[in-house]
Parts: structure tokens; C-alpha cells; sequence
């Protein structure tokens, strides 16, 4: 397999995300988070400090819990909230913080549709690539 190969491999699991419906965006951020563990720690340890992406959770924890995933959604359609505009002020290593620690708060909790065979797919590629490349692959996608 060729660098060219890669790329377009990789640019096509960035269009299949960007295409997916935003329960499946939101499921498969929560799977690569999940799957990386605290290896991000290691990645952006700063960025998990953040004062503007603590502030942020905080405000999420304050809102009914059965509107939380509809501020999530929210987040990944750019629907023009408050929620949003705070998270679009991070930059990108402080999204990535922001999913890592609200993926990892125990007293957040959410449960995936069942994954399409385009998402499962995806997935599956996204499994299969090293952490450096799913770490790449959120902060595209993140941006």
C-alpha cells in the first residue's frame, strides 16, 4: 500500500463521518474516546486543565439530564446555542479535551443507536488505525 493509498483511505473516513447522521458522529467520537483510554492524557495533558473546557462540562452538568444529548447533538451540527458557541471557542486541543473528559465522567451517560453497516465500517477502520491516526482523525473531524 502506497502514502497515497493512506491518504485517500484516511480522507475517505472523514467523509463517511462528516456524511453519518449526528447520533452516529456523536457514537463514534464516543468509541474512539473510549477505546483510547487515558492514552490521551499523555497527548494533551494541558488541554485537559482547561479552565474554559472545565467551565464548559460544568454548564452541561447543570442542564436536565434528558437535554444533554440534544446540546451534544447540538455541538456536532453547529446549531447556533450558547453550548455551541462556548465549544466553538476551544480550539481544537481543547475539544479533543473536552470529549476525552466528558466521555470518561462516570455521572455522564449515554447510550449509541445501533451502529448502520456505513458506521460499523468506519469503525472498524478507525479500529484498526494506530492512536496517533485516531488522534489526527478527531481533531479533523473536531475542528
Amino acid at each position: 500500500m502506497t502514502a497515497v493509498d493512506i491518504r485517500f483511505r484516511f480522507e475517505q473516513a472523514i467523509a463517511t463521518f462528516e456524511m453519518a447522521d449526528v447520533d452516529c458522529q456523536l457514537a463514534i467520537i464516543w468509541r474512539i474516546y473510549d477505546t483510547l483510554g487515558q492514552a490521551f492524557a499523555t497527548v494533551a495533558p494541558a488541554a485537559l486543565f482547561s479552565q474554559a473546557v472545565q467551565q464548559l462540562i460544568q454548564q452541561l452538568r447543570h442542564v436536565r439530564r434528558s437535554d444533554r444529548v440534544d446540546i451534544l447533538r447540538d455541538l456536532m451540527a453547529g446549531a447556533d446555542t450558547r453550548f455551541t458557541q462556548a465549544y466553538e471557542a476551544l480550539d481544537v486541543n481543547m475539544r479533543l479535551a473536552f470529549w476525552h473528559r466528558l466521555v470518561h465522567q462516570t455521572t455522564f451517560s449515554w447510550s449509541s443507536p445501533a451502529p448502520t453497516p456505513e458506521s460499523q465500517t468506519l469503525l472498524s477502520h478507525l479500529d484498526s488505525m494506530g492512536l496517533n491516526e485516531r488522534l489526527y482523525f478527531l481533531k479533523r473531524v473536531l475542528a
